[in-house]
């Protein structure tokens, strides 16, 4: 005899439902849910096969009917007992609600009279024979021989905060400090060698020479020791400030200005005498703001850079070594190894 078609077509609903293949249709077991489900089954898939479920479950003819309208218009407590069978409050219930329930789900063969009189009693749903939509899960593998558990290696920076920041500030401050030192130094003054009687201008100092060794086109004077030692020329005219009045001759016509460090002829035109520095052209073709905007922004720069270097030191690291423990004899052996120095004494 054939098993019963309510029991397997709740049984089967009761598997979709666990298995959460009916969450996009029937999110909640209530009246109200189950009349949006059936609207939505009808739009996606009804079929004329499916007229004669209908026209009974609704009690109309299936021939003069708009079963959409008709579910559009059905009331939640038409579903009423068919909502009481699935959740379990009754046993048994009308056919008519198996098989809409069998609609619902799409189990072939449906409805009931089909499945009693077919030969095939294969269960479908969707036309996936049911115990293939829902194989058994498959086993895990045996574990295989498991290595032994390895330590995952520790890692500390490899230089502390404080030292990198000492560095950083050290690193800083000698960098800069032989900058000032290096520009402000004057160029080393050559003695004069046996038979250096003359001198010439090298750019921003004077040069011994020997008479004669000069090269075409450089003007050549008789040698001055005082001259030799004390005129420069002054490189960086914005680091002269008020106080270097007195101290500082120049040389200039409209904008082009030049700036020794002792009184005398201009080098390079020995028919012109130096002036000495007025506070008038201090300030008007000198800056030492200037000089002191541009060394604060090379020197942010510096820092930047030494920043970066910092940042770099602090991301490196070293593997800490866990110490090896030694494995601790067993008592046993421990109290053997002390009978056994006893006995030979």
């Amino acid at each position: 005899m054939p098993e019963d078609y309510q029991d397997i077509v709740l049984a089967a609903y009761k598997k979709m439902r666990d298995n959460g293949k009916l969450r996009a249709i029937l999110p909640r077991e209530t009246t109200t849910k189950l009349r949006s489900a059936y609207l939505k089954v009808y739009e996606s898939r009804h079929d004329p096969k499916d007229l004669d479920i209908l026209a009974v479950f609704f009690d109309v003819d299936r021939m003069d009917c708009d079963f959409e309208n008709i579910l559009n218009k059905s009331e939640p407590d038409d579903y009423k007992a068919l909502w009481k069978h699935i959740r379990g409050k009754t046993i048994t219930t009308d056919e008519k609600n198996s098989d809409l329930l069998a609609w619902l789900i799409d189990l072939e063969p449906r409805p009931s009279s089909s499945y009693y009189l077919s030969a095939d009693k294969t269960i479908k749903i969707g036309g996936i024979p049911i115990n293939e939509l829902f194989l058994p899960p498959v086993p895990p593998n045996p574990p295989g021989p498991q290595k032994p558990p390895t330590e995952d290696p520790v890692y500390i920076p490899r230089f502390s905060p404080r030292y990198i920041i000492l560095s950083c500030i050290l690193l800083l401050f000698i960098g800069s400090t032989s900058f000032f030192a290096w520009e402000r130094i004057a160029a080393s003054v050559r003695t004069p060698n046996a038979g250096e009687n003359s001198m010439y201008w090298d750019g921003d100092h004077y040069e011994p020479v020997k008479a004669g060794q000069q090269e075409p086109g450089i003007a050549i004077i008789p040698l001055n020791l005082k001259k030799l030692e004390q005129q420069r020329k002054i490189n960086l005219p914005d680091t002269l400030t008020s106080y270097s009045i007195g101290k500082v001759w120049y040389k200039g016509h409209g904008k082009d200005h030049e700036f020794f460090t002792d009184s005398g002829a201009y080098p390079l035109d020995t028919q012109r005498v130096l002036k000495p520095l007025s506070n008038i052209i201090l300030t008007k073709y000198t800056s030492n703001y200037r000089y002191l905007l541009t060394r604060l922004v090379w020197f942010l720069c510096a820092a930047f850079f030494v920043g970066i270097f910092g940042i770099w030191a602090s991301r490196l690291k070293k593997e800490v070594k866990q110490p090896v423990e030694e494995p601790k004899a067993e008592e046993g052996e421990t109290l053997n190894f002390i009978a056994s120095q006893a006995a030979s004494y």
